[in-house]
């Protein structure tokens, strides 16, 4: 039986090999083709001609196992195809893992940021190489495991436990802080924190990125102090665009010309100036900005208002990005007014000084020629020329504390009186605040002076008891006013008229006379010297108040 079945088997390898090689379909042929080919040898055993029962049989089971054998090789076949594919699927999918880990480690370790994975609890399990580095961190493991918010200080300690708390909680967090370095650098961070989930989408990490951002924190504030010193700032500041349309302008800008309420955006740098300085602006200034970097000199700013043009010391430059190119120009502008109106007044006043000096120098001239040509010897001429001076120079004094506008009529009689008598004892002043014109302090202050002599030579003064009153007002308002002083002597040795008049009575009655414009009079009363003198106000007074 074993012989009669042996020929078909005979070709099972042959289509293993041909299965294994070609594929299933090969396989059944193959099969089909052995089944008739050991069929058609076996006619030539005997029974000649024809298959035996046996042969038969054996051809059906050779048919029927072959064909199973070729369903088990080819699907031994595929499971060697699927395992080749699944294992250059394995070292392709490890060859891309370490690729992604190789790149995951490269960015972690370039990146500036510090990347952190806590615990739920907050601690730390992983720092970055780049983090490391920011934080200044020589050995990370001499703080892993150490909770995360001990490294924030104040409020940012309590802002990193909210976010730990939130993102336990399934929620994401950021904030602003400073915090120190391991180094104890201190440094501003920008922090985000987030949830990490696990398989059951819970949280079960804490992801915590911190980013750098001292540098942009100072420039902040940097800015912030500009911007302060711009708005608090009693200069004009303001910036336009290269086309010259305005975008800034600080409060005193605007008060300087009169545009508190307006958009400043709808205005162009050549609407402050008046048409003549606005051409030079246009022609020759923002020109020289541009090839010399700044440009400084006097303008006259137009105010938006009134009209009024406002002198100004105007300062342009330049206004730039970081690549240099100009994005406009800014301008720190000062009002000139009140350097102008003081320039103003230093050539009048130096005009009136030249004038003032002049006749000062005239009285001088005047009063020694007259010492002189009465002067019965050099001492005596020596003595009351000095004298005569002397009070000139206190008159002056007073003027120029007054900047030789006025001079208080008080502050006169005392430079002038108090080295003859005792003022308030023996010289009694009374009157209301009165500024004497310029032109008549001199010469009352010289008159004065002589009037005190007198009164110490031979008067009031020249003995223990007598006293001088002198006292002045202003009666009446506006033109009509009248200005009047006198001046009495009491207590001192019976008065007689003189029969010669000297240098000092003629200063006293001609010279006050001419300076006032008025009357001077002087009485010879017996029992004291009366001088009184009446003008109009407006020739003798600047201010008067009635005490």
């Amino acid at each position: 039986m074993f012989a009669e079945f042996a020929p078909w088997f005979l070709f099972t390898p042959a289509i293993v090999a041909v299965t294994l090689l070609l594929g299933g379909g090969a396989g059944m042929w193959a099969t089909l083709l052995s089944t008739l080919c050991a069929g058609f040898v076996l006619l030539d055993v005997p029974p000649v001609g024809i298959l035996s029962p046996t042969q038969w049989a054996a051809s059906g089971i050779y048919a029927a196992t072959t064909s199973g054998l070729v369903g088990v090789v080819v699907a031994l076949r595929q499971a060697l195809r699927d395992s080749d594919a699944a294992r250059e699927n394995l070292v392709r999918a490890a060859a891309d893992a370490a690729e992604r880990e190789g790149f995951l480690a490269g960015v972690l370790g370039s990146s500036t940021d510090c990347i952190k994975v806590l615990d739920l609890d907050g601690k730390l399990t992983f720092m970055s190489e780049g983090g490391q580095r920011v934080m200044e961190v020589s050995d990370f493991n001499a703080i892993s495991g150490c909770p995360w918010p001990d490294f924030w200080a104040g409020s940012g300690h309590a802002e990193a436990v909210a976010a730990v708390q939130g993102a336990r909680e399934g929620r994401s967090a950021s904030f602003v802080g400073c915090a120190s370095t391991m180094m104890g650098t201190p440094k501003w961070w920008h922090v985000a924190v987030s949830p990490i989930p696990g398989r059951d989408a819970k949280p079960q990490r804490i992801l915590s990125v911190s980013r750098d951002i001292t540098a942009l924190r100072e420039s902040e504030e940097e800015r912030d102090r500009f911007v302060r010193l711009a708005e608090n700032s009693t200069d004009f500041i303001g910036m336009a665009h290269v086309d010259g349309r305005v975008f800034y302008m600080n409060d005193a800008a605007r008060r300087l010309v009169g545009l508190e309420a307006a958009d400043v955006t709808t205005i162009a740098i050549p609407d402050f100036f008046p048409p003549e300085d606005a051409a030079a602006v246009a022609g020759e200034v923002l020109p020289a900005v541009q090839r010399d970097g700044h440009w400084a000199g006097e303008l006259r700013f137009r105010h938006f208002g009134t009209g009024e043009l406002i002198p100004v010391l105007y300062s342009v430059f330049p206004v730039t990005d970081p690549d240099g190119r100009t994005l406009g120009y800014g301008t720190v502008t000062r009002d000139f007014r009140a350097r102008k109106r003081a320039e103003d007044d230093m050539r009048m006043m130096n005009g009136e000084l030249a004038h003032r000096l002049k006749n000062v120098l005239a009285v001088v001239q005047s009063v020694a020629h007259q010492t002189l040509r009465n002067a019965v010897d050099i001492p005596s001429a020596s003595q009351s020329l000095s004298a005569r001076l002397v009070a000139l120079g206190a008159a002056t004094d007073v003027l120029t504390g007054g900047s030789w506008r006025s001079a208080d009529l008080r502050v006169l009689a005392e430079h002038a009186l108090a080295p003859h008598g005792e003022l308030g004892t023996r010289i009694l002043l009374d009157g209301p605040p009165v500024a004497l014109q310029p032109q008549v302090a001199v010469a009352l202050a010289l008159a004065l002076h002589e009037l005190a002599t007198n009164a110490a030579k031979y008067g009031a003064l020249s003995n223990d008891s007598g006293r001088v009153d002198l006292s002045w007002r202003v009666d009446g308002t506006g033109p009509v006013a009248r200005f009047k002083l006198a001046w009495r002597e009491h207590g001192g040795p019976q008065v007689s008229e003189p029969t010669r008049r000297g240098f000092g009575s003629t200063l006293i009655d001609r010279s006050l006379r001419s300076y006032f414009g008025g009357t001077a009079a002087t009485e010879f009363h017996p029992e004291g010297l009366r001088f009184t003198l009446e003008a109009r106000a407006c020739d003798a007074v600047l201010v008067e108040e009635n005490a």
